[in-house]
């Protein structure tokens, strides 16, 4: 997909054009992908950018006034007026609208005070030919996965795990540290890559690297347990939350052509929604699921209400018979770093059919209610939460429950049940530790959201969309955050934010139920359980209207059970070293035969096969149906 990539070797000269083009290649997945380069044979150094050109669109790379220093940026940095003019009062001469001049020109000026201003989403790579260095930096929650290794050649950085493993230096090794975590909490933590050698870089960050001696300097220029808010009373924190969030959807809604949005029965694209100026953004809105959700029902309604042109994408049969397909093509695009049931894949080539270039997405907005945050979700437990060894021993349980928990026996070949869960272990609290002076602790666990699932989970989910389309999360608003992240947990339990700014904007949406309690926004908490087991009791049998949008467990028991076995129990799976053959058996066995739900790692091991077939076993991938779909539907 769509990135930046790029080396500096450790010694000049090296064959740059030709070695830039060997990491180039694996981005330019479509034809019609823009891409721009930059290579310096006597130098020894390359950089690139493989865009969509919908955004950024000024040509890159960019160099210093006395081009000693180059620059690339894959992404988009929001608000640069201001930046711009204060550069100008500094004496710097901007000769072009690119983000990635403005990036280089405010570095070199300001350092890390420069880039504590920037409100964006973007990954960006700085080379100083003079000193070798290579110095890599990206937004505050680290949005845009760049990935970099040393070997004995230099440095290298990329957009895409499956770049830097063009690289014949690359050594082709797992991790078993990241591969530990994949398989107990379902995503990576920290700076860990399922890939030994390659590392993702932290959010916030600085990181300049010496080509010749390997050494690195690593700086975070923020994070979030610095950036505390004064007190409140409630009824201030809900206005200055509803002040942001506006701020934050007008920021990145405003002055878009080919706008659309992701919408679901659930609160958070409809908050997003019910804050656009309809009478100057037109946006078109999508929906996608089963046939009789629920979630098609709400969204068809809110895009009446709102007069939006609205698609509702059907999960048909065909999704079904297509899934194998799907579920490679996802793999290629998130290097099997991801755990997705795959249903957005077939809808990507719709955004282009319906002329939408930037699509806004209602990620992260689980910090408004972290009760409703996938295996995040707090619960009675959590509440009663007074030390960090008792949030530690909380996570700990609640973010591996749905992977190894339910397992007999030692699943892979090179560690066993305990060496597993310490290397796990080790990560979650090495994530906790920099969040120790955040008060009260349960506080903590918005933090670590922020920090670990939205960075290493959501960043991969906006890689599939990134591939056809530009993303925008309003919810992730330097701004926004920040008063996010300091206001009182109880008022981010559960619809207490959402249905006070409703009522504020847009209030006809109250009463469309939200598809994760089936009753309307506000209702009580029996009133909630009540229209839940109604829901359960009318999707179970059959009612149009109350169907779930997926229902992976169903289905890999069902009709994706002989693909299921064909991948996960051939003998090339089995021979391969990673999993123990037995372990592997009983888990397929057990979730067929209804004995065990093992949903979420059945499509673990699928992934993670897949990925070992094409990352490091080389086996080529040619997405030809879908790129020939895609390709057809330029807007």
């Amino acid at each position: 997909m769509p990135g930046i990539c790029g080396f500096l070797a450790s010694q000049a000269p090296s064959d740059a054009t030709e070695r830039l083009a060997q990491f180039v290649k694996p981005l330019e997945l479509y034809d019609w992908y823009r891409s721009e380069s930059h290579a310096d044979d006597v130098a020894g150094w390359g950089l690139a950018r493989v865009s969509l050109g919908l955004v950024n669109t000024a040509s890159q790379p960019v160099a210093s006034d006395d081009r000693t220093r180059w620059c690339v940026l894959d992404g988009e940095i929001f608000d640069t007026a201001p930046l711009r003019a204060q550069l100008h009062a500094d004496g710097c001469q901007l000769r072009t609208d690119s983000d990635a001049e403005l990036l280089l020109q405010g570095y070199q000026a300001h350092g890390l005070a420069f880039l504590r201003q920037l409100n964006g989403k973007f990954a960006a790579a700085i080379v100083d030919v003079q000193a070798r260095q290579v110095t890599l930096l990206n937004d505050r929650f680290g949005m845009k996965p760049l990935y970099f290794a040393t070997t004995p050649d230099g440095v290298l950085f990329a957009s895409e795990i499956k770049s830097l493993l063009a690289d014949r230096q690359t050594p082709r090794r797992l991790n078993l540290r990241g591969v530990a975590q994949f398989f107990s909490f379902g995503q990576l933590f920290g700076q860990d890559t399922l890939v030994e050698n390659i590392v993702g870089l932290p959010a916030a960050a600085c990181v300049t690297i010496d080509a010749s001696s390997g050494q690195m300097e690593a700086a975070r220029y923020w994070q979030s347990a610095e950036a505390p808010l004064a007190p409140r009373s409630e009824s201030e924190w809900l206005d200055e939350v509803d002040r942001r969030l506006a701020v934050a959807v007008e920021r990145q809604s405003h002055d878009t052509p080919g706008l659309g949005i992701s919408l679901s029965g659930g609160l958070d694209s409809r908050l997003i929604l019910a804050l656009i100026d309809h009478s100057r953004v037109p946006v078109t809105s999508l929906s996608l699921g089963m046939a009789g959700s629920l979630d098609h029902r709400c969204a068809e309604r809110m895009a009446a209400l709102t007069n939006r042109r609205h698609y509702s994408h059907v999960l048909s049969h065909d999704f079904l018979h297509e899934f194998a397909g799907h579920m490679r093509h996802m793999v290629h695009l998130t290097d099997g770093h991801y755990l997705s049931q795959c249903i957005v894949i077939p809808t990507l080539p719709i955004y282009r059919q319906l002329g939408i270039g930037v699509l806004l997405r209602g990620h992260a907005g689980e910090l408004l209610h972290m009760g409703k945050a996938y295996n995040f979700s707090l619960d009675d437990a959590a509440l009663g939460i007074s030390t960090a060894s008792e949030l530690e021993g909380w996570l700990w349980k609640h973010l591996r429950a749905y992977m190894l928990e339910a397992v007999d026996s030692p699943l892979l070949a090179a560690a066993d049940t305990a060496e597993v869960e310490c290397l796990a272990r080790e990560s979650l609290h090495s994530a906790l530790e920099p969040l120790s002076t955040v008060d009260p602790v349960l506080q903590r666990v918005w933090h670590l959201f922020v920090s670990e699932r939205l960075r290493r989970e959501t960043a991969l989910s906006m890689v599939e969309f990134g591939s056809v389309v530009e993303t925008r999360l309003p919810y992730l608003d330097n701004d926004l955050v920040d008063s996010l992240l300091a206001a009182p947990p109880h008022l981010k339990l559960g619809e207490t934010l959402q249905q006070y700014m409703l009522a504020r904007r847009k209030p006809e949406f109250l009463d469309i139920p939200n598809a994760n309690t089936g009753t309307r926004i506000g209702a009580g908490k029996l009133a909630q359980r009540l229209a839940t087991l109604r829901m359960r009791v009318f999707a179970k049998v059959g009612v149009p209207g109350y169907q779930p949008y997926e229902r992976l467990g169903l289905w890999l028991r069902r009709e994706l059970a002989p693909w299921v076995c064909e991948l996960l129990l051939a003998d090339r799976t089995l021979q391969r070293g990673v999993f123990r053959p037995d372990t592997l058996r009983s888990v397929v066995r057990q979730h067929l035969d209804h004995q065990r739900n093992h949903t979420f790692l059945l499509l673990a091991l699928m992934i993670f096969e897949l990925g070992q077939r094409e990352f490091l076993d080389g086996e080529a991938y040619e997405p030809a149906q879908l790129a020939a779909i895609v390709a057809t539907n330029q807007p």
